[in-house]
């Protein structure tokens, strides 16, 4: 991607890379997400972060890993131990987590970004790969 990135451009790319598994989650397209989410974070005031993981443990370090590139800290999380598919969901505005039994197929980090302004950009991404960060 180019350094003059509009939106549409950031959508495309990740619409066209979302739900990738981990051989088609090449180097270059990691990178491609990342330059369009870094964009996207630009454009919103915050994110909520929905997490499709096999454990609660892989859930929480997938959310640690994004929550650290996105400069969020995370509050202590009292959750159950879910070994057979969770989905975990944090908002950093409200430091609440959310957990439930998740038998869906897709495991990856959904990313919702959101404006407290109409000039700003909201929209929902993903499925990106637990360990994109």
């Amino acid at each position: 991607m180019s350094n003059n990135l509009t939106v549409a451009d950031a959508e495309r790319v990740l619409w066209e890379l979302s739900d990738l598994d981990g051989e088609t989650a090449t180097l270059e397209r990691r990178s491609q997400i990342c330059e369009a989410l870094d964009y996207l974070t630009q454009k919103s005031d915050y994110h909520i972060f929905g997490v499709c993981a096999d454990t609660t443990k892989q859930a929480l370090q997938a959310l640690k890993n994004y929550a650290d590139h996105f400069r969020y800290d995370l509050p202590d999380a009292d959750l159950p131990a879910i070994a057979d598919g969770i989905y975990l969901k944090y908002n950093p505005r409200s430091r609440r987590y959310h957990s439930d039994n998740y038998k869906g197929l897709y495991r990856g980090v959904l990313l919702s970004f959101h404006a407290d302004f109409t000039d700003g950009y909201s929209g929902t991404h993903g499925h990106f790969p637990l360990d994109l960060f």
